[in-house]
């Protein structure tokens, strides 16, 4: 039987290519009937990224409201002004209020009435609701007379001289109130404490303007 080279030099090769595979796969471990692992899609040069960090967001702040420019830090004090005014108003009917005054353990108000000048006193505790004594005659005297005349008169009332304070001075409170002449006008003047520092302010008591707003020594 004839054969040639040509044809036994194939499966040689063959068989010997064979033994080269299985004889690297023995080496590295692997199976050599498992299936490659699939390519990666990342390049080896690539770096991985980095996850991006979870903020939270942050709730929106409602808008507070805008501050007056003038705020009345002690409004307490001067309701307890304003309620002793009131009350004395309650107690001498038709009267015109014109002046309060802070004592050790309330107030003391005094109210005009009548055309002929006549003026009346009367005593409220702290809070300037309840009232302590009074009212009373206050007994003026020919000139106290002329000027009650004219104070009944006034077109400003001491609610509106406290607010006229109020708006001028912040965190002023009021200690004193009262009616006064000057220099032929009608004022306001407003006894005023903020903080450690006292003041004295004066409103002209027929239109409501600050006239003088002073250090009081």
């Amino acid at each position: 039987m004839n054969v040639s080279m040509s044809a036994l030099r194939k499966p040689l090769a063959l068989a010997a290519v064979t033994a080269v595979m299985f004889s690297a796969v023995a080496c590295s471990g692997a199976d050599p009937t498992s299936a490659p692992p699939p390519a990666s899609n990342t390049s080896a040069s690539e770096p991985a990224a980095e996850p991006t960090p979870t903020t939270s967001a942050s709730p929106t702040a409602s808008p507070s409201a805008t501050p007056s420019a003038k705020s009345t830090t002690n409004a307490q004090g001067n309701d307890a002004l304003l309620a002793a005014g009131g009350l004395g108003s309650k107690e001498v009917s038709k009267g015109t209020v014109v002046s309060i005054e802070s004592e050790r353990n309330g107030w003391e108000v005094h109210v005009v009435s009548g055309a002929a000048g006549e003026e009346q006193q009367l005593r409220t505790d702290a809070s300037g609701e309840q009232l302590v004594s009074g009212p009373t005659d206050d007994r003026p005297d020919a000139e106290d007379r002329a000027e009650n005349q004219q104070f009944a008169q006034v077109a400003v009332s001491y609610k509106r001289a406290v607010r006229a304070v109020e708006g001028e001075v912040d965190g002023a409170e009021i200690r004193d109130l009262s009616l006064d002449q000057d220099n032929g006008r009608t004022l306001w003047e407003a006894d005023v404490v903020v903080g450690s520092q006292q003041r004295q302010v004066q409103i002209d008591a027929d239109n409501g303007k600050i006239v003088s707003n002073r250090v009081d020594d």
